[in-house]
């Protein structure tokens, strides 16, 4: 147990690093595209020209490993322990909160090997990007009803200005159509907070955008384009460990 803490302790000590170099330019831009895509995919083909993010994210991994053995370990001795002394539902309760949050650190590495992602992705009204082997994505038409020329500001300057009074994120929306070697799949709207879906493909708005000089009325947009199909089991693994761990602390907290 002394060890899983320290384990604990080391990996937010090296995130904490991780935050800190992020003040560096270079390390920052690395980062930021690292981002861009899945991290095995970085790895594979852009690690090379980045060696200070390749050894902080070996680090991560290498703790990330550590903590997960401690805590397989941990459950063992508590199953263990639970079965020789036949201790009730608090320590077989704790028992599947070890192995909840092993399952989700090893969800966190299945996001960062399978399936594929693809951002900053930029398309005006009319335009196609094409990925993955015959998939493509058209942008067909954007419905911006806010001050454009907004959109000419600094990117940080305009987040800043497009607050909830500002910005009408339900009624800004683009249509899309997704289609597979040249063959229509779905046709759909994507807004701020509402992704356009087609079974495990998830195309995400980050933002609306206008090319530099541009004097166009109709911006265009940027998006994240993913595809995993284990999300929901994501999502539904950390439902389950925060249920679990509410529950423990209840029961235990009537107990004293």
């Amino acid at each position: 147990m002394r060890f899983a803490f320290w384990v604990l302790i080391s990996l937010i000590a090296w995130l904490i690093l991780g935050a800190f170099l992020t003040s560096g330019d270079t390390f920052y831009s690395d980062l930021k595209e690292m981002s861009y895509v899945l991290v095995i995919d970085w790895v594979l083909e852009k690690s090379s020209s980045s060696p200070l993010l390749l050894l902080w994210l070996v680090g991560v991994c290498i703790i990330g490993t550590l903590l997960a053995v401690s805590f397989a370990f941990c459950s063992w001795n508590n199953l263990n322990k639970a079965m020789r002394n036949k201790k009730g539902f608090a320590s077989t309760l704790l028992f599947a909160i070890h192995v909840l949050f092993i399952a989700i650190l090893g969800m966190h590495l299945a996001t960062m090997v399978f399936g594929f992602k693809h951002s900053n992705v930029e398309l005006m009204v009319g335009d196609t990007y094409e990925f993955e082997s015959g998939y493509s994505i058209t942008l067909n038409k954007v419905t911006y009803i806010d001050d454009i020329e907004v959109l000419k500001m600094p990117y940080k300057k305009m987040r800043e200005h497009q607050t909830a009074d500002n910005f009408h994120y339900k009624k800004n929306r683009a249509g899309l159509t997704l289609s597979y070697n040249g063959n229509e799949l779905k046709t759909g709207e994507v807004r701020m907070l509402s992704p356009f879906r087609y079974e495990n493909i998830r195309a995400t708005l980050s933002f609306f955008y206008l090319p530099k000089g541009s004097e166009s009325d109709v911006p265009g947009v940027n998006l994240v384009i993913m595809k995993n199909s284990l999300v929901w089991l994501f999502f539904l693994l950390y439902a389950l460990g925060i249920s679990s761990v509410l529950l423990f602390l209840l029961i235990t907290w009537r107990k004293n």
